[in-house]
């Protein structure tokens, strides 16, 4: 059917068709667990790479065809205006000479959505030919077969991917591969000749079973499941607890798909700090709700360095009067995460014990630790952030009238997002508590006193997970009114949004417990443990910024709102400094916060499809022509630049880091060293010492350069002597042995 002098066309497209078939399941769930969009670009990619090979386009049109499709669809991704602009592709050059850098320099986190949408793009087109090669002249299809029924099975049981019919569609596709391939096998081996009837009689039957089988397998009753969910438990066993007997044990955790469920307490100590006012510690948001719990991409999007530890976010408008504050935080070495814990308004972070860049998600707000010399970081260990805590008026706060939301500003319309399998119980909810009030403070108080009234109850224990389509916030706010901070919190903004007002959820730790005063007693020392973990309310208003709401009973909001007109503070915080003030470890319920060992419930909420295009077709050869030219030039650029790095590189190098004179860049200078040394052929073997290596160099180069700079880099490293002063003495000498050869 497919060997031979000639081949049957008809059976050949088959098998094209259902290879592309079975590769586009692999992209149908990005859109489900990343911030992926557009996939319809790379659906269309590869249809477009395997119907040029099926009709064996000569390589010299097909590569640039190619190549052109992808510039036309990043261009149409990530820049605006005409595709012959000679403005974005000089941009498109920045930030791919930008992305090599990072790639070169070990800063494989910084790289650009743009350049990982490239990227993936090469590695659908090497897989495109390597199935190619696997079915049209290996015969073989069985391995990737597998490959997708597990990445379907495990995308399907630890993201809000619903793989139910993908799984039908998945054995439909692959056992007919299989038998097809097999038949081709036979041929092959038999030495019998391509005939459309032996074809007929072999594909009619195998069709006909392989459907029939699917269709009995999708009506059939399905019996309950012989093995409990996995997730908690493997979310369990990476915390080393099997103690709570089921329930999820409190604390920080990255996982919030699936909210609900009881826990056990943990007064595990997680960080101390030292301050003069209460204030909740965020660690991140999260802007998307699912119908089951919360998701966020902190890969994708764009981010900010701090510079030299100072963070420049808007996090109010300058009209919102703060007061200036500083925390000391102190964290404990068995903490396993790397993140900054920080108050919102936060301007400067200080590191104690380490000369590493510090970087923001603008997607999650997560501070955490930028480049390679950050990769091996546990935690922070102590720091210092000054902050600029608010003071809102609570008249101008109630001069921000309700917008609806098609008004809302591009950047905010993402905090209105709400899941289509949301029931309308909770839109009428929503508007029957805020019809009333003509501002978003006065809606935002009207749902956040309801969700504190007698009708709901705080409780950690009989806490329920939704079940099967069950909605989280449905089954709080009208079956069981029972829960901890996820289930207020998440209430709470849900509700806000179906009355058209953005919000979203902040997670991090409360203040903690009182634990007595500074030697000069100036400041006030606050013990947190996981038992503080929380979760709570961020709501947007134009012209003031983002405003704390705490709709969890028996808490208290820590910000400060004032009504200027009479002179007081409004609500929770006129209790506030007096409640600093005492140790509150029997004052309120302190909230405890489940995160990584939810149960998860069995089928899943999907999530919208954000991919799209738009592209006129009449320019459609100039286009592809130009972004071949381009993308070949730039490849054939990427090559001699590749191979003639270790003449080049130091250069850079020099110029990017010789003039600096902070106290990171000696660490960051001596890495790079190393790596155009082994680049010349001089690697440092495992279990060598940085001295004895520096012995070996300085024996190749005739001088003792490497073991002078080595001894100053061990100062810095292990004596903790200022790296700053280290690395002005030690620059030229860096330089020197950057540039030998």
């Amino acid at each position: 059917m497919l060997s031979g002098g000639k081949r049957n066309s008809f059976g050949l497209l088959l098998f094209y068709v259902l290879t592309f078939l079975l590769l586009w399941e692999w992209l149908r769930p990005l859109q489900y667990f990343t911030d992926t969009g557009h996939t319809v670009f790379f659906i269309l990619f590869i249809a477009l790479v395997f119907l040029l090979t099926f009709f064996k386009v000569p390589w010299f049109i097909r590569f640039p065809v190619t190549l052109g499709f992808v510039l036309f669809a990043l261009h149409t991704i990530f820049y605006e205006g005409s595709v012959f602009s000679p403005l974005w592709i000089a941009l498109l050059f920045q930030d791919l000479n930008q992305n090599f850098s990072y790639i070169f320099s070990g800063m494989w986190r910084d790289m650009s959505p743009l350049f990982r949408t490239l990227l993936f793009y090469v590695l659908l087109w090497l897989l495109v030919y390597l199935l190619h090669y696997w079915v049209i002249y290996q015969r073989r299809i069985l391995f990737f077969f597998i490959m997708t029924v597990v990445y379907i099975a495990v995308i399907d049981t630890f993201t809000p991917f619903d793989a139910s019919y993908a799984i039908v569609r998945i054995v439909l596709i692959g056992f007919l591969l299989l038998g097809l391939l097999y038949l081709e096998r036979i041929r092959e081996s038999e030495a019998l000749k391509s005939s459309r009837s032996r074809f007929a009689k072999w594909f009619t039957p195998l069709l006909l079973m392989t459907a029939a089988a699917v269709c009995i397998g999708a009506v059939s009753p399905k019996a309950d499941p012989v093995w409990p969910d996995p997730v908690p438990f493997l979310q369990t066993a990476a915390t080393g607890d099997f103690a709570s007997s089921g329930k999820s044990k409190v604390g920080y955790g990255t996982n919030d798909e699936a909210l609900g469920g009881p826990f056990s307490k943990d007064d595990t100590w997680v960080f101390t700090w030292q301050g003069n006012e209460r204030s909740y510690f965020r660690v991140e948001t999260k802007s998307r709700y699912t119908g089951k719990g919360w998701i966020e991409d902190e890969k994708t999007g764009a981010s900010i360095q701090l510079d030299k530890g100072e963070l420049d976010y808007q996090w109010y408008d300058e009209g919102v009067k703060t007061e200036t504050r500083k925390a000391i935080v102190d964290i404990d070495p068995a903490y396993r995460y790397d993140h900054v814990l920080y108050p919102i308004g936060t301007t400067e972070i200080k590191l104690n014990n380490f000369f590493v860049p510090l970087r923001m998600n603008l997607n999650t707000e997560k501070i955490k630790p930028a480049g390679k010399t950050g990769a091996d970081i546990q935690n922070l260990e102590s720091y210092s952030a000054t902050y600029k805590s608010p003071v809102f008026d609570v008249d101008q706060l109630r001069k921000v009238s309700f917008e609806s939301e098609g008004k809302w500003s591009r950047s905010h319309e993402k905090y209105l997002q709400l899941p289509t399998s949301l029931p309308d119980r909770v839109k009428t909810l929503a508007h029957d508590l805020t019809k009333d009030e003509d501002n978003i403070y006065d809606k935002a108080k009207a749902i956040e006193k309801y969700l504190g009234s007698s009708e709901f109850s705080y409780e950690t224990e009989d806490v329920a997970v939704p079940k099967g389509e069950q909605d989280y916030v449905d089954q709080f706010l009208f079956e069981t009114k029972i829960g901890y901070c996820d289930n207020f919190s998440t209430a709470m903004i849900v509700l806000l949004r179906s009355a058209g007002i953005p919000a979203r959820w902040v997670k991090g730790y409360t203040s903690g417990e009182y634990a007595g005063t500074t030697a000069d007693r100036k400041r006030t020392i606050y013990e947190v443990t996981n038992n503080n973990a929380h979760s709570w309310v961020e709501v947007y208003f134009e012209g003031q910024g983002w405003v704390t709401f705490e709709p969890t009973k028996g808490f208290l909001n820590p910000e400060q709102l004032v009504e200027e007109s009479s002179g007081r503070q409004s609500g929770a915080a006129s209790d506030k400094k007096e409640d600093d003030k005492k140790n509150d470890g029997g004052q309120r319920p302190q909230d405890v916060k489940e995160q990584d060992n939810k149960e998860k419930p069995e089928p899943q909420t999907k999530r919208d499809a954000n991919g799209g295009s738009h592209a006129g077709s009449g320019d459609a050869d100039r286009i592809l022509l130009t972004g071949a030219a381009v993308l070949g030039l730039l490849l054939a650029l990427t090559a001699v630049l590749y191979f003639t790095r270790a003449k080049w590189m130091p250069h850079i190098i020099i110029n990017r880091l010789k003039k600096r004179r902070d106290g990171a860049v000696f660490f960051k200078a001596y890495e790079e060293l190393l790596r155009q040394l082994k680049r010349q052929g001089m690697q440092k073997e495992e279990g060598q010492t940085l001295r004895e290596f520096a012995k070996t160099v300085d024996e190749r180069f005739q001088n003792g350069e490497m073991t002078a700079l080595t001894r100053q880099y061990e100062r810095a490293l292990y004596r903790k002597e200022d790296a700053a002063k280290l690395w002005n003495d030690s620059a030229e000498l860096w330089e020197n042995l950057i540039k030998k050869r």
